[in-house]
């Protein structure tokens, strides 16, 4: 009869190593996960910023084509915020201005448009441009980046 007690209790509860085990296991598949979906997040901030600055840029150029208030339209860059503005210049707090902030992980890292600059300026009734060029929106940790590229006809690529 004392074999089968020791036999009982031999096969009760679990091992330190085996728990220790499971418990790395576990993490390891948290790590991964938790990399996958912060990146995932973080390409999706990206988009939702890009996606915000390419429909102000296209807003001043439909608004400087049907000649609102009969003035031209533009947007002025700055690393952190895109601005529409009317008229050919940018004036800070000019009465019609519309500013897009970007994400604080989110952030303009360049831009090169045609006659140096910051600002993109459309021609009234037919939305050309004279300032075309690209501009970089990037992460803060510069992993990713897309190019938006405005053309001397004043439309994005």
């Amino acid at each position: 009869m004392e074999i089968n007690n020791w036999k009982l209790k031999s096969n009760k509860g679990f091992s330190l190593i085996e728990i220790l085990v499971v418990i790395a296991i576990i993490s390891v598949i948290s790590g991964i996960t938790f990399y996958f979906f912060g990146n995932a997040n973080d390409r999706q901030v990206l988009e939702k910023n890009v996606s915000g600055v390419t429909s102000l840029i296209r807003n001043a150029r439909l608004l400087s084509v049907a000649s609102k208030n009969a003035s031209v339209f533009g947007i002025h860059f700055e690393s952190d915020k895109a601005v529409l503005f009317e008229g050919s210049s940018y004036l800070v707090g000019s009465p019609y201005e519309k500013i897009i902030d970007l994400s604080r992980e989110v952030y303009i890292s360049s831009y090169s448009l045609n006659g140096g600059g910051s600002d993109v300026v459309f021609s009234r009734l037919v939305g050309e441009t004279i300032n075309y060029g690209t501009v970089t929106i990037s992460l803060k940790d510069n992993s990713t980046s897309t190019v938006i590229t405005i053309l001397k006809t004043g439309v994005i690529q």
